[in-house]
């Protein structure tokens, strides 16, 4: 009697079925060490939010609307880098690399600021610049409505002064990117240490934005720990962009042209909305955590 071995499809079912009582098997152990530690719960809580909220979705729509506040942002940068380069004697690519400006838009900011008509980009891109910012504001209110379930009438509106005020902390964002951008370009070593320092800057100035968006009825200590996420997270993400994202684009223009400068752009932002929205959600989950009450979500 001969005996028929299994074929591959049978191979593949059986297989998929060890793989499928594995994955009960960790689960049902995580659930128990949840019941066990409170961090792990916590944990869980925070990834469960996320999805609930489709974390990844929410970031990939502020990706593309920080996609769009890019373009008149390049736009006077172009200009201002080309009055600076003129009141100094120096060329526009001397500029950018004083300014920290390096990596995915160094080179075309510097060969763009040579236009004999930036003073026109000026005056066009600043009212355009201020108007993406409100509509940005906007945006990242919508998405602490959502992450918070805050469903109160008042809520933080997107005024002129609320804009300036975004815009400025963006800016100093920048400017502290550009001083670590210059302090590696100096000496790498401490250029880097630099780099980790600026974590505490960086989570600070996003605790100053977050108190402008909802957050409930979370005082401003409940929001730290997203905002030290936020800081690391977006320190990661410059070192990342810095040494491997740019350098990438930059080699591969040849063969990708903009297309790749922009998928390199767009990675790199998407990366920041989802640390947004991951700082949110972690604040969200945590505040939550503190008493039953608070874990009420209101439905009127």
């Amino acid at each position: 009697m001969v005996v028929r071995s299994p074929g591959r499809r049978e191979r593949a079912k059986a297989r998929q079925e060890a793989f499928r009582a594995r994955a009960e098997r960790l689960s049902a152990r995580a659930q128990v060490e949840r019941s066990r530690h409170a961090s792990l719960d916590a944990i869980f809580d925070v990834v469960d939010r996320d999805a609930e909220v489709g974390g990844g979705i929410i970031a990939g729509a502020l990706a593309y609307r920080f996609f769009f506040w890019s373009l008149p942002l390049a736009l006077v940068l172009v200009a201002g880098l080309g009055v600076a380069a003129d009141a100094n004697s120096t060329s526009p690519e001397e500029a950018a690399h004083a300014l920290g400006l390096a990596g995915l838009i160094s080179s075309s900011v510097a060969s763009a600021a040579k236009s004999s008509t930036r003073w026109y980009a000026l005056l066009v891109g600043v009212p355009l610049l201020l108007f993406a910012t409100r509509s940005l504001l906007r945006v990242l209110i919508g998405t602490h409505r959502l992450v918070w379930v805050d469903l109160r009438k008042r809520t933080p509106k997107p005024t002129p002064v609320a804009t300036v005020r975004l815009l400025a902390l963006v800016v100093a964002f920048f400017a502290l990117t550009a001083g670590a951008g210059a302090a590696r370009a100096a000496s790498p070593g401490p250029g880097v240490l630099v780099s980790l320092i600026l974590v505490a800057p960086y989570a600070g100035l996003w605790l100053l934005v977050s108190l402008r968006l909802p957050h409930a009825d979370a005082g401003w200590r409940d929001l730290i720990p997203g905002a030290l996420l936020f800081g690391a997270g977006i320190e990661l993400v410059q070192l990342v962009t810095a040494y491997v994202l740019a350098p990438y684009s930059i080699e591969k223009a040849g063969t990708y042209g903009a297309l790749g400068t922009a998928a390199a752009l767009l990675l790199g932002l998407f990366f920041v909305a989802r640390l947004m929205v991951a700082s949110a959600v972690l604040n969200a989950a945590l505040w939550e955590r503190q008493g039953p009450r608070r874990g009420e979500r209101s439905t009127e």
